[in-house]
């Protein structure tokens, strides 16, 4: 079976949008062989759904909520779109209700506004003692001090965390100061299991990590506006932390991204 998709590059986390309609019992195949086709180099597919009153909906592959496909899929929608608005609401998984994308196609960047967490809670892990984990709706994210770890290091982190809350996917950020001496500037590896799929992927970015170590490193700070910038292995994401009375009350994240033209790509 032949579907149209789309490309796009997020800071180097390649995401497939599959345009086509398919049923949602064939996603977790189809984006099982479109990642398996090693041309697109892709690391996660989302699939673009038509709903009754003509707008659309972007499920991403295990029903879990992506900060850069977010803010991708609202690059799409302004670059397909005539007037190429500069302001895109997008409906996403993952995601209780609208989000704004902000999108800047002449300097090709994108910005998405962010579910806030619903918490955050210290896990505990072999070998390791003590982790904070932050959750927000439909994906939650492990944040390791220091440089990436070992499989096996990653696998009790996963079990440990599964164990706590159940969430349709899981990030664990390993996360070390840039080295450079820029404040609020840090090196991050992410790496995300996702659960429909069964897929773990050593991430080239990864924009709701971003936004979870963003949330931590700001966490128990004064009221006011905190922006980080997390570089990754293939790209480099800007996080924005508001907090008001104690609390994060907006969180943004975003960067630099492309989109294909339309291909045709085989599945199923």
């Amino acid at each position: 079976m032949k579907v149209k998709i789309r490309v796009a590059d997020p800071a180097g986390n390649i995401t497939i949008f599959v345009m086509t309609p398919l049923e949602r019992s064939q996603y977790a195949e189809a984006a099982n062989q479109l990642l398996e086709q090693k041309k697109y180099k892709a690391e996660q597919v989302g699939f673009v759904e038509e709903k009754e009153d003509g707008t659309q909906h972007m499920q991403m592959m295990g029903g879990e909520f992506c900060g850069n496909a977010t803010r991708s899929f609202g690059y799409l929608k302004s670059l397909v779109d005539e007037n190429h608005p500069q302001l895109v609401q997008v409906d996403v998984s993952g995601s209780e209700s609208p989000l704004d994308v902000e999108v800047d196609l002449e300097a090709g960047t994108s910005r998405t506004t962010m579910p806030l967490p619903r918490k955050i809670v210290n896990l505990s892990v072999p070998d390791l003692g003590t982790c904070p984990m932050v959750c927000f709706d439909g994906i939650s994210h492990m944040i390791v001090k220091g440089p990436r770890r070992s499989d096996a290091f990653v696998q009790e982190v996963l079990k440990a965390a599964r164990a706590c809350e159940t969430c349709d996917a899981y990030g664990i950020m390993f996360l070390e100061p840039s080295g450079d001496g820029m404040e609020k500037c840090y090196r991050m590896t992410p790496v995300v299991y996702v659960v429909e799929t069964d897929s773990l992927v050593w991430e080239s970015s990864c924009g709701s990590g971003s936004m979870a170590c963003a949330v931590y490193l700001a966490d128990r700070k004064e009221d006011g506006t905190y922006v980080y910038v997390l570089r990754q292995p293939d790209g480099q994401i800007e996080a924005t932390v508001v907090r008001r009375e104690g609390k994060t009350v907006q969180c943004k994240m975003g960067g630099k991204v492309t989109v294909s033209d339309e291909l045709e790509a085989e599945v199923l």
